[in-house]
């Protein structure tokens, strides 16, 4: 969703928040993750349904129909087009993956009523139209129930697969399990002790470098594929204590781990963080409020973590897990 809704912006410029977004999507199989589906209802002038929700509620989200169509329909007055294919609002549908697509447009003013062209768009209007019609609004009760199945114990021991969820070609040697990678994809908290911090700023100034295991990245919305020591992997979006969101970076380091910068010590973020149990929990796409716990609070999280077999060390010692 996060590099969809950057296409819009890109695309229309300041146009984007005044454009009136239809969303028509499903709860089977729990694939759907509530922050999605919070995300595009949050944007400007956009409504979200979904399709037989109360029935997949019901059943623990398994459809009675599996509701599959991949299409986007775009129109302003003078135009009109559908773009109808085989990638899903994924990674790999948008970016990633092998996938077909096709797509027709229309001049509304010049195009024959008559026409395939103008038929074909009318019936695949009219029957989006009818879907739309009989789907259940995204309401916070509703999202309510579904986020608690989709964070059930049972479903986060065992996710459902994605194609998201691609084998990591990392080596595997001391390498998180793709079972384990899975877990860090869905959950929306993710602890860990941040031990000796390294001193990346000057010897007399506490360190924000917070080196962590390999493909922990996962967690923070990337893909498990090898990058080169000393590499950027991306940016994501941190606040602490409740201050602003600000742009950090991830990389992979030449110690074999992947490295996350903090906020400053004494400036955005805590005085220091060494010996500190840190907590990250995803609030948006690519977006993460940090916080400090105590050893009782860490405690907590470590219950939490073995109860769908999410809890870790690193070779070091240092304990995280995700839930």
């Amino acid at each position: 969703m996060r590099d969809l809704i950057k296409v819009f912006e890109n695309a229309l410029g300041k146009n984007h928040s005044t454009m009136a977004c239809r969303w028509l999507t499903s709860f089977d199989y729990c694939r759907t993750e509530p922050i999605a589906l919070e995300a595009i209802r949050s944007l400007p002038n956009s409504s979200v349904r979904i399709f037989d929700a109360e029935f997949c509620l019901s059943r623990e989200c398994t459809p009675r129909v599996p509701f599959h169509p991949k299409a986007f329909f775009v129109r302003n007055s003078d135009y009109e087009y559908l773009l109808a294919g085989s990638g899903n609002i994924s990674r790999s549908g948008l970016a990633r993956g092998y996938e077909a697509g096709l797509s027709v447009g229309i001049d509304l003013k010049a195009t024959p009523k008559k026409s395939s062209a103008f038929r074909s768009m009318q019936q695949s209007r009219k029957w989006f139209d009818a879907a739309w019609g009989g789907a259940l609004p995204l309401s916070d009760k509703i999202l309510s129930r579904y986020t608690s199945i989709f964070e059930s114990v049972d479903r986060q021991k065992s996710p459902a697969i994605t194609e998201d969820d691609i084998a990591s070609d990392h080596p595997t040697n001391g390498a998180l399990r793709n079972a384990d990678l899975q877990k860090l994809r869905i959950c929306r908290n993710f602890w860990i002790e941040a031990g000796n911090i390294t001193k990346n700023r000057g010897p007399n100034l506490p360190g924000n470098q917070l080196m962590m295991k390999r493909l922990t990245r996962v967690y923070f919305g990337f893909p498990p594929t090898v990058a080169p020591e000393n590499s950027a992997i991306g940016t994501v979006e941190l606040s602490f204590g409740g201050g602003d969101f600000d742009d950090y970076s991830v990389t992979y380091s030449d110690n074999k781990m992947d490295k996350l910068v903090l906020p400053i010590p004494g400036a955005d973020g805590p005085a220091s963080y060494d010996q500190k149990n840190l907590i990250f929990r995803n609030v948006a796409p690519g977006r993460f409020e940090l916080s400090i716990g105590s050893d009782a609070d860490k405690k907590g999280w470590l219950r939490n973590s073995k109860k769908i077999d999410a809890n870790f060390a690193m070779k070091g010692g240092r304990k995280w897990g995700v839930f």
